[in-house]
């Protein structure tokens, strides 16, 4: 198929659309739908049909823009309330946090140390270090009692080492230790920034207030229903003119 006959197929689809179109609008007829001696009725039944949808729109796009400040105001209550959640998921499970220093089997992080496969949280841990002739005993002691003890041999490790390691080890809890307690603070007052933020629905309730006043200003305006009435005497004189009754 050639362009030209494309293009005559795409015209001759669209001047028919057309015309079942502007003959569906206005029915009754070619004379009616298309004759310039019925233009003044065509006029106004557009007019009044125009008329109402523009108040319509006008009317609804009000309503939905208090409903969207009503929604929009939701998301950010509830995005402020997770904002704080995590926060505070953050202060209570502050992970393993980086890693300071590694000897053998012992890792210590900033939050933790991992003998071997045993994980020991930082805050109140005891360190005790004792040498034997053959090796170096490490003693880490939770603050409920109960201890693990990791071995250095002297021919793998020199004294001086573990030394400094569990000076290090020492540091780290000392750190946690603070970090502990400014996160006890920090802890009750983001839960008290909670509590106040999932109180705090002033704005929600504002938006609420201004959906109901849209709504009950809406019911005692007339001008839709008079719009609405005038697209029925419009089609009404139309069928009395035409015999058929607009849709």
């Amino acid at each position: 198929m050639s362009d030209v006959v494309r293009l005559l197929v795409v015209v001759v689809v669209a001047a028919a659309a057309y015309v079942g179109w502007r003959r569906f609008r206005y029915p009754g007829g070619w004379a009616y739908a298309f004759s310039p001696e019925h233009s003044e009725a065509r006029d106004d039944l557009d007019a009044a049909r125009r008329h109402a949808r523009t108040l319509e729109r006008e009317l609804k796009k009000e309503r939905d823009a208090a409903q969207s400040q009503l929604d929009r105001e939701r998301r950010l209550h509830k995005d402020r309330v997770r904002a704080i959640d995590r926060r505070i998921s953050a202060l209570r499970r502050p992970g393993r946090g980086g890693t300071i220093a590694t000897l053998g089997e012992v890792t210590i992080h900033e939050h933790s140390v991992l003998a071997g496969t045993v994980e020991i949280p930082l805050a109140g841990l005891t360190v005790r270090l004792d040498h034997a002739q053959h090796q170096h005993f490490l003693y880490l002691t939770k603050p409920n009692g109960r201890s693990h003890v990791k071995k250095y041999l002297r021919t793998e490790y020199d004294e001086e080492s573990v030394r400094q390691f569990v000076v290090r080890l020492e540091n780290a809890v000392a750190d946690e230790n603070a970090f502990r307690i400014r996160t006890a603070a920090d802890l009750q007052q983001a839960e008290e920034e909670l509590a106040q933020v999932r109180d705090d629905t002033s704005a929600q309730d504002e938006a609420h207030a201004r959906i109901a006043e849209v709504e009950e200003r809406q019911s005692r305006d007339t001008r839709l229903d008079a719009a609405r009435k005038e697209v029925q005497a419009s089609c009404e004189r139309w069928e009395h003119l035409t015999g058929k009754r607009p849709r």
